[in-house]
């Protein structure tokens, strides 16, 4: 892996942590303890940084390994759209387990929908916002040249 990866990976997990926390009041705890759900969110936000690698590897074999310092658009494409495939598929999945599963979750009253799917709207929001803080910072921390 290079330098890029591991940046894109440390900064996205960092940042999706953030957001991890921060988005917990639109979801029902459950059972769990204020200590055990920042333990969910740090395990949640791991498997984002791994779904942003993911994109970013997918964009790079487009684009080349800077994709994101040349304005590639189909780069760019590539790297949003699949963390938004891979996020909506984790929601359905996640919220079609059985409520006791420890891979589910439920949202609170407060969690806003989009009212023709039905689909939640702060994960998706997710999925625009925590990829693209990722490359600003990444952008910042000028990786190597392709």
């Amino acid at each position: 892996m290079t330098r890029t990866h591991w940046l894109v990976y440390i900064c996205g997990s960092l940042i999706a942590f953030v957001w991890e926390i921060y988005q917990m009041p639109f979801f029902v705890p459950g059972n769990l303890e204020p200590y055990e759900q920042t333990i969910r969110c740090g395990i949640a936000s791991l498997g984002d940084g791994l779904i942003l690698l993911a994109a970013y590897t997918l964009a790079a074999m487009k684009g080349g390994r800077a994709w994101f310092r040349q304005g590639a658009r189909i780069s760019y494409a590539i790297y949003f759209g699949f963390g938004l495939v891979v996020a909506i598929a984790v929601e359905i999945m996640a919220t079609s387990l059985p409520s006791d599963s420890l891979l589910s979750w439920r949202y609170s009253d407060l969690m806003p929908h989009e009212p023709l799917t039905g689909m939640a709207l702060i994960p998706i929001a997710m999925w625009t916002i925590v990829p693209a803080l990722t490359i600003l910072l990444v952008r910042f921390a000028q990786t190597e040249r392709n």
